[in-house]
């Protein structure tokens, strides 16, 4: 019984701990060193039951519970946030490869916005820029953007 108390006792102090550094990374210092405090209590229990109870075993449940303390927060916050906009800057070879691509982008109903721009031995060419609302739409401009085209991706940061 001592053992699984020890257990349950990591498992919630490292479970603290990973949605800590989630909250910190985010920029949420007050609720992070909330978190932080919380979990820092709760180790020190553990410690205490853990000094009173069979060595190996305790240590064995403290290896599996900070596996799963940590592992299973992190997923947990990956699956619940929103997709990001991946934007694409494209700057294609020729106009016509562009226009020829844009065309495709469009009739995937992935939001564009073209412009005629120069290169730079001054040949007319499209830069397109390409709003991606999921990262399945950013895989699939990615599999079929052209080779000889110059691109980049990024994503603006969010508001939350």
């Amino acid at each position: 019984m001592e053992i699984l108390i020890v257990f349950l006792l990591k498992l919630l102090d490292n479970t603290l701990g990973t949605m800590k550094n989630i909250y910190l990374a985010r920029g949420k210092f007050f609720f992070s060193s909330l978190l932080a405090a919380l979990s820092t209590t709760i180790y020190m229990i553990a410690v205490v039951k853990m000094a009173s109870s069979d060595g190996i075993l305790s240590i064995v449940a403290i290896c599996a519970a900070t596996f799963i303390g940590t592992l299973v927060p992190g997923l947990a916050v990956k699956k619940s946030e929103k997709e990001k906009l991946y934007i694409f800057d494209i700057t294609a070879d020729t106009l016509h490869s562009g226009k020829e691509f844009a065309d495709i982008l469009r009739s995937e109903n992935i939001a564009i916005k073209t412009s005629v721009v120069y290169d730079n031995t001054m040949v007319k060419t499209l830069s397109i820029k390409a709003y991606c609302a999921s990262k399945k739409e950013s895989k699939m401009v990615n599999e079929i953007i052209y080779p000889a085209f110059k691109y980049n991706v990024y994503t603006p940061m969010s508001l939350d």
